[in-house]
């Protein structure tokens, strides 16, 4: 895909310069004038510069660390689906999980975030909802 998108890049350049250049000269190509040769060359460098742009967003989302798992949930805020005395079930990234309360009890509906994990158990702290 990315040498797909270089080798779209380089030719549509190509093209564009090829176009510039015999509109700037006056030469004509099937009879097409050189407005006509001045926008098909700006159409041709639109076409690169979307290519690049696509490449460019490609190779950076190669470099991304991928986070499961327990390194995507800590740090993660969700809500308390129940009561948290101190067990209870949270809501955290669209799921419903088991999770503890370690400080003091939290009230359903509350703002959490998950500070850890043990075994298949979330460990939440209540947090402040910013209004």
């Amino acid at each position: 895909m990315h040498g797909f998108l270089a080798f779209i890049a380089g030719v549509s350049t190509t093209i564009a310069a090829f176009l510039f250049i015999a509109a700037l000269s006056g030469v004509t190509y099937y009879g097409v004038n050189q407005p006509e040769l001045l926008a098909l060359a700006w159409v041709a460098i639109i076409v690169a510069v979307i290519a690049i742009a696509t490449l460019y967003l490609a190779l950076k989302a190669q470099t991304y660390k991928i986070k499961t798992g327990k390194e995507a949930l800590i740090g993660a805020t969700g809500k308390a689906a129940t009561d948290l005395r101190p067990n209870g079930t949270v809501r955290v990234k669209g799921e419903f999980w088991q999770a503890t309360a370690k400080n003091r009890p939290i009230k359903e509906g509350t703002t959490v975030q998950v500070t850890g994990m043990e075994g298949m158990f979330l460990i939440v702290r209540h947090i402040e909802e910013k209004a």
